[in-house]
């Protein structure tokens, strides 16, 4: 039955406000129509569809925010307490359920897929560090009420400027988050989603903010509460530590990043693993998935707070992920934008770029001025005459060739050129 419900859910997702007959056609062919009207029935009543229509003009969709939002009108404190509920993470299968629909899944790889040709793994994630360590320490950190702007937040990472009239727990939350991505990234080809991995992300956050030190990297044995909502968490440690291990269990065996991501944000704060700052650890952890997979990273500098909180109530109360869903998926789109641009810097500079930079700029500009394009045999011999070792030879004559072909009226002024110099000169 999981699996129909997928069908039909992944069906309704590409073909939004379809009818009955074509979702039995498209998601449900050899099954009856008597159980694709039941399991319609129960996806709406769960508030996983909404229905418009009526009769023969009977259209369904995946449910949005309309669920969430009504039920968030009601005051959280007249609203019924909610406890914890086991079957919402029993009742996922990885790779079987899925929380983001194929078509969405879709658009975020073609959206995080970085521009420029394949590097090595991990050459991303280090290349996009430095902006990383600031959006992500400043968007988590103002989630939490932080009150550093951005500027604020790069001027103490990058050279531990305090702002002045601030708290000095806000600069300890920044430089928490700079310390988790930095371990995040400098150990991304071993870094996995295992207990070790979320502990010491946790401890890293935490560091200095917690009352009691050793909570810091441990999950926790005491009760806690969720502000503005009528969730209440486990209190039993015992089951805690169980339902951890079923968590990360289960994000292990998820194979899309996207997927893998929005699990941890969904569940890592739904549980209340830790004595606090669940929800940091979950944002930081979510990049993991996605940085393993060189897919730009989610930053969350363009979510809305409001509505991240909204989806998160809607988890904890309705465990119903509809309203985070979107926040997410937008907030995603928005980022990849960013980062998937930032690819134009070279990883490590040529050593002809540096050793031979007087010999590179002299063959560029004979290139140019004498031999009116790149000819392989004159420049080698340059390359001899300038006393550029054999070793060295072929690696600089193919550098200076690159940088012929890359040569345009923009940038002639590198090798001391004007633009008119470039006429009749064949740079390809």
């Amino acid at each position: 039955m999981a699996r129909l419900d997928q069908d039909i859910l992944d069906f309704i997702a590409g073909n939004p406000g379809v009818g009955r007959d074509a979702i039995r056609k498209g998601a449900a062919r050899d099954v009856s129509e008597t159980t694709v009207w039941r399991v319609l029935k129960r996806l709406v009543d769960e508030g996983r569809l909404e229905v418009s229509g009526k009769g023969r003009a009977t259209g369904y969709q995946l449910a949005g925010s309309t669920v969430v939002r009504a039920h968030l009108t009601v005051p959280y404190n007249r609203r019924s307490p909610i406890s914890y509920k086991p079957e919402f993470l029993d009742a996922y299968v990885p790779d079987k359920t899925w929380y983001l629909p194929q078509a969405d899944r879709d658009r975020m790889l073609e959206a995080g897929r970085p521009q420029g040709s394949a590097m090595p793994a991990g050459t991303y994630a280090r290349r996009i560090l430095e902006q990383l360590l600031v959006d992500l320490s400043w968007a988590s950190s103002r989630m939490e009420g932080n009150t550093y702007d951005i500027l604020q937040t790069e001027r103490l990472i990058r050279f531990g400027e305090e702002a002045e009239g601030k708290d000095r727990k806000e600069a300890l939350m920044i430089l928490n988050h700079k310390e988790a991505i930095q371990y995040v990234v400098d150990n991304l080809e071993e870094v996995s989603l295992r207990r070790p991995d979320l502990f010491a992300i946790h401890a890293l956050l935490s560091d200095g903010l917690l009352a009691d030190p050793a909570m810091s990297g441990r999950l926790r044995a005491m009760p806690v509460g969720i502000s503005h909502s009528s969730y209440r968490p486990l209190d039993d440690a015992v089951t805690i530590e169980e339902e951890f291990d079923i968590l990360l269990q289960k994000a292990t065996q998820i194979t899309n990043p996207f997927e893998q991501s929005f699990f941890l944000l969904v569940h890592i704060p739904y549980l209340q693993g830790f004595a606090d700052i669940n929800k940091r650890t979950s944002r930081v952890a979510s990049n993991i998935p996605l940085l393993k997979s060189d897919l730009a990273p989610m930053s969350f500098t363009t979510m809305d707070d409001r509505d991240y909180i909204d989806g998160l109530i809607g988890i904890y109360e309705l465990n119903n992920v509809s309203l985070f869903r979107e926040v997410y998926i937008d907030a995603y789109l928005a980022s990849a934008e960013k980062y998937r641009v930032l690819r134009a810097e070279v990883e490590s500079p040529h050593k002809a770029a540096i050793a031979y930079r007087d010999f590179v700029r002299a063959a560029v500009r004979r290139s140019v001025l004498e031999f009116k394009g790149f000819r392989y045999d004159d420049v080698m011999i340059m390359a001899a005459e300038a006393g550029v070792p054999k070793a060295d030879q072929e690696s600089v004559v193919a550098y200076v060739a690159e940088q012929l072909a890359g040569l345009h009226e923009g940038n002639a002024i590198r090798y001391r050129l004007k633009p008119e110099d470039l006429t009749g000169v064949t740079l390809a």
